[in-house]
């Protein structure tokens, strides 16, 4: 008998399999201990437990040899290839400063079950996987994996109805979206015949030295291209990617897909919501990457059309709800719909410049969202009642006052999320913009430009609350511990060097925006 084991490139997933194992162990630890007499704060352990096994992930992905990444494993179910490293290497280091800074929420909180920060660890695994993903069942493994654990997560709070009611909302929304997923992936199986990435970008089109795109070789022209029938019905392949794109669109909020968002924002517990808003966008972008650049890119002429529309739908909703809203997690969650759709902008350019401005414009909207729930979390209201978690606008009036280095940095933050010249959020701003102006779509840069320009009113509100509102009285705060200190101006200090000096941000994006496109044709 022949005991067969991992071959040596399938050891290019091993930081995906490192975390796996170690959450075997995590919950062993936490299932050890939380039967001793002593009932110990089990949170704080395995919280620094998992920010340990989460720098050694980042460590092994960064110890990857680069030239030989691009490669497929696992009967061509996985890929790793510079994307995926890259995306899976920025989400390991952004999820540290998450758990990092959740702590003291959490201790706030009283949620002392080891379970907690286990689901976000089996969240995290699940979008290492969508971002290696070349398959459709390997993707709708790992779409579930995270969305499972953000279930239980939304729903942590078992004595707070709203967080119930979170969690409720979004396990029957997101069970919908799912089975959007997997019936438009049965149509393309029953169509082509198989599910994989790399075989539907074989089928369906080859690059030429003249750039043209076609779906066949006149073996007597040489490198002429021929076009012939296809074998099967093209507008039900169409069908079929429009339930996938629908159900894409639920998992990054995306207008008029966006309805549970909000909710659930405000109903879950902060530290939840957090890693909502700014974790797993990124790993669906990569999806959408691969499906339809690197598998369906012939087929852009035809999805564009309802992409294009969504993203001018969000950026719209975002823009417009938004000014409604008294509420800061309400208030964040509209303008994550509204970014959402300026990237999608950029994604339906279909150009290399519209790749490089969609990563630019992801990676700034991670750390600009670190950065600003960091020091929502970190803002602890000296209130009698502790039940109000969630804050107001007006919580902010005194931030000024008792917390000026605070108050500068959030209202910095969030001038560059609102696209303020010169700051780093105008540049990619700006960068997208012109991505779509070079594609032609002039209309939808005007509505987007317009757009921006209204949803600069809600983020100089927040600023006018910090600094320039006339209140006899308004809440204190607990003071911050010097750690987190540290960790906020670490995350502020990245953007304004990035603002300085955006060379190294476009440098990375034009490296896995090049790759990309190299492997797309």
């Amino acid at each position: 008998m022949v005991i067969e084991t991992l071959i040596f490139k399938e050891i290019g997933l091993l930081p995906e399999l490192f975390l796996g194992i170690s959450l075997i162990y995590l919950t062993l630890h936490g299932t050890f201990l939380s039967v001793s007499k002593n009932y110990p704060l089990l949170q704080i352990s395995n919280l620094y437990l998992s920010v340990l096994v989460l720098s050694m992930v980042c460590f092994l992905l960064m110890n990857d040899g680069l030239e030989v990444l691009d490669s497929s494993i696992f009967n061509n179910t996985v890929v790793t290839d510079y994307l995926g490293y890259s995306s899976k290497l920025l989400l390991g280091v952004s999820c540290i400063f998450c758990l990092l800074i959740i702590q003291q929420y959490v201790v706030d909180q009283k949620q002392n079950n080891f379970e907690y920060i286990l689901l976000f660890l089996f969240a995290i695994l699940g979008i290492f996987l969508l971002c290696s993903s070349n398959d459709l069942i390997t993707a709708y493994l790992a779409i579930e994996l995270q969305s499972l654990a953000f279930y239980v997560l939304a729903a942590f709070k078992k004595n707070s109805t709203f967080s119930a009611d979170a969690g409720l909302k979004y396990f029957i929304l997101g069970a919908f979206s799912s089975s959007l997923f997997l019936f438009g992936s049965s149509i393309i199986y029953g169509v082509t015949g198989t599910t994989n990435f790399e075989d539907f970008k074989d089928l369906f089109f080859g690059l030429f030295p003249g750039g043209q795109i076609s779906l066949g070789f006149d073996l007597n022209k040489g490198s002429v291209p021929v076009h012939f029938e296809i074998p099967f019905d093209a507008s039900l392949l169409n069908f079929a990617l429009v339930f996938i794109l629908a159900s894409l669109f639920f998992k990054l909020a995306l207008a008029p897909f966006h309805l549970w968002s909000p909710d659930v924002y405000e109903g879950s517990l902060s530290s939840s919501t957090f890693f909502f808003a700014v974790i797993p966008k990124l790993g669906i972008f990569v999806l959408l990457l691969r499906i339809f650049y690197y598998s369906f890119y012939s087929f852009i002429d035809n999805w564009r059309y309802y992409v294009v529309i969504i993203s001018i739908l969000s950026v719209i909703v975002g823009s417009f709800v938004g000014l409604e809203q008294r509420k800061l997690k309400s208030l964040l969650a509209y303008s994550s719909i509204s970014h959402m759709g300026y990237s999608l902008i950029s994604f339906t350019t279909g150009t290399f410049e519209g790749i490089q401005m969609l990563l630019c414009y992801l990676i700034i909207y991670i750390c600009s969202g670190l950065c600003i729930w960091s020091i929502f979390l970190l803002t602890r209201l000296k209130i009698s009642y502790i039940q109000k978690q969630n804050k107001d606008l007006t919580d902010f009036v005194l931030l000024s006052k008792s917390n000026k280095t605070l108050a500068i940095f959030l209202a910095t933050v969030l001038l560059s999320v609102a696209g303020f010249p010169p700051m780093i959020g105008f540049l990619v701003k700006i960068g997208v913009f012109l991505a779509s102006i070079e594609s032609s779509m002039y209309f939808i840069a005007l509505v987007s430009i317009l757009c921006s320009v209204i949803s600069t009113f809600y983020y100089i509100r927040i600023v006018k609350i910090l600094f320039f509102e006339k209140v006899l009285v308004g809440k204190l705060y607990y003071p911050i511990k010097t750690q987190r200190a540290v960790i906020v101006t670490l995350l502020f200090y990245l953007l304004l060097f990035l603002f300085i000096n955006p060379t190294l941000l476009y440098l990375v994006s034009q490296k896995i925006s090049l790759v990309s496109v190299i492997n797309i044709f």
